[in-house]
């Protein structure tokens, strides 16, 4: 218990919301929201209000039923991300939100080119994930034993880490990364935790990057030549 008050391990989630927010900063002016995996609604109306939107112009993909049972109150559709395609046209709005999914699908893919498509051109598209190459994670590596962002029990079935996803997402030419954070640098304590992830996000424990389509047609994001897992 000391450690985790030490680390200000219960504001872990509060950090990473200041972080997300410091990047929806960068695209104020957008005037429609989709967001991917917006669970029980909570944290999409938070990034509603920050840029002045009404639910009327937000909407929601989810897929777990105790989510969708909580009634919100804007539209959400019920998305096999790893199967369907997004139900609305091309260029259908301004900003797509995805944040902390793509850790849980071994298809990511689809729901990437899905957002890609539905942004209008010079629309945002703001990716959060956990980072595998954290402070915390390389020490625990060393150490022989098992990251915290991905137990052998739990339900991230992908890795990432700063730089290799950063360059992975410059393969789609119709993209620019207009800026990245970092959110909780462990197991510096507080405030250095905090202070530690803006200046360090390839070392923080989450981090966030913030895309403008920038042309289309877009080169899709696909997975590597001659990969042998079947999507």
């Amino acid at each position: 218990m000391f450690i985790k008050s030490l680390l200000r391990m219960n504001e872990e989630g509060f950090r990473a919301h200041k972080a997300v927010l410091r990047l929806l900063a960068r695209a104020r002016g957008c005037g429609t929201l989709l967001d991917i995996g917006c669970g029980d609604g909570r944290k999409t109306l938070l990034y509603a209000d920050f840029l002045g939107l009404p639910a009327a112009k937000v909407n929601g993909i989810e897929a777990k039923v105790q989510y969708l049972s909580k009634g919100h109150s804007f539209e959400v559709s019920k998305i096999d991300l790893e199967k369907d395609d997004f139900p609305w046209p091309d260029g259908s709005f301004d900003l797509v939100i995805c944040n902390q999914v793509l850790e849980h699908l071994k298809n990511m893919f689809l729901p990437l080119n899905e957002a890609a498509r539905v942004l209008k051109p010079g629309g945002y598209l703001l990716i959060g994930i956990p980072n595998l190459a954290g402070l915390h994670n390389r020490l625990l590596l060393l150490l022989g034993r098992q990251p915290l962002c991905n137990h052998i029990s739990g339900p991230h079935l992908r890795c990432f880490s700063y730089g290799p996803f950063k360059d992975f997402l410059a393969e789609n030419t119709g993209f620019s990364l207009e800026a990245s954070e970092g959110a909780s640098l462990y197991p510096l304590p507080w405030p250095l935790n905090y202070w530690g992830a803006r200046f360090l996000p390839a070392m923080s424990s989450s981090i966030f990057y913030l895309l403008r389509k920038t042309s289309s047609p877009i080169k899709p994001w696909a997975m590597e030549d001659r990969a042998d897992t079947l999507l």
